[in-house]
């Protein structure tokens, strides 16, 4: 690695702006996309009258960082807008920072950083881009980025500037910890700080001075950098202690090594072969997106080749980029495994995925350089970066159009209950035909259920869950829920009299592709109602009685 004091300081704006327009056409569908997701509806306030309690992040959960961000959207009036720019906001941050300080340090050229940064954040693993209380990790991981690039600022100067750019680091990378697998990333950044002061150390001491030097001289020049996570984790540990539910949820311990090849085949399964094949089902499904996608990047690449000055890299620009790949993966999955945690096949636990489009533009970067000997540095580029950022991108936007069709039918839902008069019963059963519609579908969780319901009919103790997506006992298992420490759920009671909401399509039903398609039409060209589209989309009828399949409760516990 370079020294951090023996390149040449260069901002190039050129390639930022191709960086941002691609990333802005990219994150797009984003922009058009209100609605919540999972545990957005116990977090975010829409409605005056819609009644949230954010204690259970505090006194439960343990994120005081999560509960600031939230307590400040809802202040606002308007947490949605205020989510969605926070996501982008970290996107077009991060993506500009990480160009920034690779450039500067001469490991990436312009070119390559651009490309690099796209793979970065358009990493279609992570489904959760349209996310809504989940726009504070998004954010967490751009600011990381942000704290990278003013460390390689304080790094070269001194001075006043010097000194504030070393508070605004430290409170940067203190803010990115809301996400906590940033510790990991910011674990390298101290490897790399390391690694820049070893290099500016005296060329004439032996190895083990060096390294022991080295060692002291980041300790003692950077205590707070040290500390930092130290601060960070006696915060949480001390004042805001996870109990109940969410001490059991993070099932700390130390993984076994059958139990670590285990986790890391699951993430590499779930984060690349799963992409990959969804890659393949996408293209046999419609071929737009990626010839739109092919689009945007042939023109946008093609205005970066008028920019292709190569910086000087260093002695070993293969190995670097191929070592480092399969290092972060092995890293970023780590906390996850000590934790317990694992991704599967729902979209809403790809929120362990997020940061590991890293690893994949490591690995990229590694084959273009290898290609580069054989083909040349443009060919090199535009086969990999070009066509990484073409299957990334295109399918980004099939997520987005599977969330935006997920967030349509549960609002054709929730306009239905809203016509409808409250019946008599607290505990409500939906029995959704739309996992049975020929599309990509996932069911109402039960904090989106009940949300839907408490915002129809105000704030009453309303449990609304998905008949098909829960076991006989969930009336059991929540009144666990219910009543345990630390919950986000008591204001929930399964103990109530019963209804079942018949959910099934309607005559406005349509693919995902279409069904978007159609929204889209309707909202930004005005050629229809979007609430009379919405209540033609679904078919809702609510029947009062026990629901079927459902354990009771019993009375007498």
């Amino acid at each position: 690695m370079p020294s951090l004091r023996s390149t040449k300081t260069f901002t190039p704006l050129y390639a930022i702006t191709i960086l941002l327009v691609l990333l802005l056409a990219a994150h797009a569908p984003m922009t058009l996309n209100d609605g919540l997701f999972m545990d957005d509806w116990l977090v975010l306030k829409l409605r005056p009258d819609y009644v949230v309690d954010l204690d259970f992040l505090l006194n439960g959960a343990g994120h005081p960082i999560f509960f600031s961000y939230d307590y400040i959207a809802n202040l606002t009036g308007n947490p949605v807008l205020l989510m969605k720019v926070l996501a982008l906001a970290g996107i077009f941050c991060g993506a500009v920072c990480l160009l920034l300080a690779a450039t500067r340090l001469n490991l990436l050229t312009r070119p390559e950083a651009v490309g690099f940064a796209l793979i970065v954040w358009t990493y279609p693993g992570y489904q959760l881009w349209a996310g809504k209380a989940n726009a504070v990790y998004v954010f967490s991981f751009g600011l990381f980025f942000v704290g990278a690039w003013l460390l390689t600022l304080a790094f070269s100067i001194k001075g006043i500037r010097h000194v504030l750019l070393r508070i605004a680091t430290a409170m940067v990378f203190f803010l990115s910890f809301a996400l906590n697998s940033t510790m990991v990333l910011y674990a390298f950044a101290m490897l790399g700080l390391l690694v820049a002061v070893w290099r500016d150390n005296d060329q004439e001491q032996s190895a083990i001075q060096r390294a022991f030097w080295s060692a002291w001289r980041c300790a003692t020049g950077y205590p707070e950098l040290v500390v930092l996570p130290l601060i960070y984790w006696g915060v949480l540990n001390i004042w805001f202690k996870r109990v109940g539910v969410y001490a059991g949820h993070y099932n700390a311990h130390l993984p076994t090594f059958p139990e670590l090849m285990d986790g890391w085949s699951a993430f590499f399964l779930s984060g690349y072969r799963d992409v990959l094949t969804n890659v393949a089902r996408a293209a046999l499904d419609s071929r737009a997106p990626f010839i739109l996608a092919a689009l945007f990047i042939i023109i946008g690449f093609l205005l970066l080749r008028l920019d292709t000055k190569r910086s000087r890299l260093s002695e070993h620009p293969i190995a670097l980029p191929l070592l480092l790949g399969p290092a972060l993966f092995l890293a970023l999955s780590l906390p996850y495994l000590i934790a317990g945690l694992r991704p599967a096949g729902n979209f809403y636990e790809s929120r362990h995925l997020l940061m590991f489009g890293l690893p994949l533009a490591l690995s990229l970067l590694a084959v273009k350089r290898l290609a580069e000997i054989s083909i040349g540095e443009g060919a090199a580029f535009a086969s990999v970066f070009g066509l990484g950022s073409i299957l990334s991108i295109a399918m980004l936007w099939n997520g987005y159009v599977f969330m935006q069709a997920r967030v349509l039918k549960q609002a054709a839902l929730s306009s239905h209950l809203v016509s409808m008069a409250k019946p008599a019963a607290t505990v409500f059963g939906v029995d959704d035909g739309f996992l049975d519609y020929p599309s990509r579908y996932s069911p109402s969780g039960i904090a989106e259920a009940s949300g839907m319901l408490r915002l129809a009919w105000g704030d009453q103790p309303l449990f609304g869950f998905t008949m098909r997506a829960e076991r006989p006992t969930i009336l059991q298992e929540m009144e666990f829920l219910r009543t345990a420490e630390g919950s986000a759920f008591h204001n929930i009671d399964p103990s109530g009299p019963q209804a079942t909401i018949s959910f099934q399509p309607g005559p406005a039903a349509a693919p995902n592709a279409v069904l978007v398609r159609h929204y889209y039409a309707c909202r930004l060209l005005a050629r229809c109602d979007v609430s009379a589209f919405l209540m033609q989309l679904a078919l809702v009828k609510i029947e009062v009685g026990p629901i079927a399949g459902v354990t009771p409760l019993d009375p007498s516990n």
